[in-house]
């Protein structure tokens, strides 16, 4: 019975992958202009086939080197050393469980639980991507918001600017307020114990096996409060460290954007480069997994100014294949050939 479920799991996962690139290709849909534009501007692109190909495959590897030296550094700041290779390992699960969850799902809870399996203790491998995510998500939000009010935003309507501009905030807001309350560990401490009563007072969690791991689970976040404690008290060497691999990542993230807008034209270099950042806000905030459909919808609304209409459209698809789509095919293939070798997620 063991061999047809092994078989049966890249199945369901090709399915899910075609359907989130049929929900891409809708909002290529909804976003095009006329097809003709759209052939003119992919043969173009086609016209530097080697740059075209460079771009596509360093943005894909460069972001999970660059997420993978996050991993690494914040490790260390908690007191924690990842391997390479398990650092690695737990950057590309982490891209595809992100691209196929909703944006807060099952991306960071990967990361935590293969760097338990790979001999990091509990409370370290959660504070790893618990400060990966909350410090590098408030860090992008909040210049993404000063960016809008710095006028780099797209020119769309003022309610438009100022709803987005207010989720940009709220975002930043609530992530800011969750590594405040986790940065003073009495309080952190009271939240936990309140939550485990409260969890271990309801009926359905009343098990022995339940309560057990309501008490196991309290005990890993208590420990991981010590840890982020600890951080919150690193040298300023340890903050510009945390901010550095966050930019570079980000950096990593837009720089396939800009250069295959440079392969199409000479769009303004700087506008650019803070636009694509005010845009990965975007995508980071679409609900639907990896941001796929709003993202490419929404590209000649973000870009048409700067590129040709059509070009912000070939430009937002092949980045979005960079960024999004390869790394589900890099992750779907390169997880099962890890396993084959012994170092399981």
């Amino acid at each position: 019975m063991a061999a047809p479920e092994k078989t049966a799991v890249p199945k369901r996962r090709w399915l899910w992958v075609l359907l989130l690139v049929a929900l891409g290709a809708l909002g290529v849909y909804l976003g095009a202009p006329d097809s003709g534009s759209l052939r003119a501007a992919l043969e173009r692109l086609g016209d530097a086939p080697l740059a075209t190909v460079l771009i596509v495959v360093g943005g894909a590897l460069g972001l999970v080197l660059t997420e993978a030296v996050r991993i690494a550094v914040i490790g260390r700041l908690v007191g924690a050393t990842v391997a390479p290779r398990d650092a690695w390992d737990a950057a590309v699960a982490n891209h595809l469980m992100t691209a196929i969850t909703p944006q807060v799902g099952l991306g960071e809870p990967t990361v935590a639980y293969l760097l338990n399996k790979r001999g990091i203790a509990w409370d370290a491998a959660v504070a790893i991507p618990f400060i990966k995510f909350t410090t590098s998500l408030a860090l992008v939000f909040l210049l993404g918001s000063a960016l809008v009010l710095a006028g780099f935003g797209p020119p769309v309507d003022r309610w438009i600017a100022t709803s987005g501009l207010a989720l940009f905030v709220t975002i930043a807001a609530v992530t800011v307020l969750v590594l405040v309350v986790c940065s003073r560990p009495p309080l952190a401490r009271r939240w936990i114990e309140g939550l485990r009563g409260w969890l271990s007072r309801r009926r359905m969690l009343a098990g022995e096996t339940w309560q057990a791991r309501i008490a196991s689970a309290a005990e890993v976040a208590t420990r991981m409060i010590d840890r982020l404690d600890r951080v919150r008290h690193t040298t300023w060497r340890g903050a510009a460290a945390l901010c550095a691999v966050h930019l570079v990542y980000y950096a990593s993230y837009v720089a396939p954007l800009v250069g295959l807008a440079l392969v199409l034209g000479d769009p303004p270099l700087v506008e650019l480069a803070l636009r694509s950042l005010i845009y990965l806000c975007f995508v980071f905030a679409m609900p639907t997994p990896g941001g796929a459909g709003p993202s490419e919808a929404a590209a000649g609304l973000f870009f048409a100014d700067l590129v040709a209409p059509a070009d912000a459209i070939v430009v937002v698809v092949v980045f979005r294949a960079a960024t999004y789509y390869l790394q589900l095919a890099i992750g779907i293939v390169y997880l099962p050939i890890m396993s084959l070798f012994g170092k399981r997620p």
